[in-house]
């Protein structure tokens, strides 16, 4: 188990191939910079913002415009891929595994955890039902405070 992850993490995708073949399946066409940027954000504990992901690129050596990040962060998103957080004005980006499930989002540190929508996400459909609105099932998010961050109060430290 993975240090942001509740279930089982993404496995380290340290094969192009296999990279290309994820891109692949989302319907979307491996791309150069798809890739660098998938692979640059896939091992990552907390969601990340274009400016931030363009500078780590850059800073490797890739040649990779301002504009080609933000266009590869939407296409993966769009796709499915990455699950976008908006909040303080930038859209932050994470890695997003398969399957329904529901993002623990530490307000105070970042932390992003999945955890499976065990019960298919039932809950959720009687809410939305009741309601007459339908949930974007990748969107789902609780907003909170991790353990890590209570126990850091709790001992008058900083999480």
């Amino acid at each position: 188990m993975g240090p942001d992850s509740a279930t089982a993490p993404c496995e380290p995708r340290g094969d192009a191939d296999e990279v290309a073949a994820r891109l692949r399946s989302a319907g979307l066409s491996p791309t150069r910079r798809r890739r660098q940027v998938l692979e640059a954000i896939e091992h990552r504990q907390r969601p990340v913002g274009a400016h931030e992901l363009y500078v780590e690129l850059a800073r490797r050596g890739h040649g990779v415009g301002m504009s080609t990040v933000y266009r590869a962060l939407s296409a993966l998103a769009e796709a499915g891929l990455l699950h976008a957080f908006a909040g303080d004005g930038e859209t932050r980006y994470r890695l997003c595994t398969a399957g329904r499930h529901y993002h623990l989002v530490c307000r105070r540190c970042g932390t992003v955890r999945e955890y499976p929508a065990d019960d298919d996400g039932a809950w959720l459909d009687r809410i939305a039902a009741e309601a007459d609105f339908e949930p974007d099932p990748r969107k789902a998010e609780v907003q909170g405070v991790c353990g890590s961050c209570l126990r850091a109060d709790r001992n008058g430290t900083d999480g």
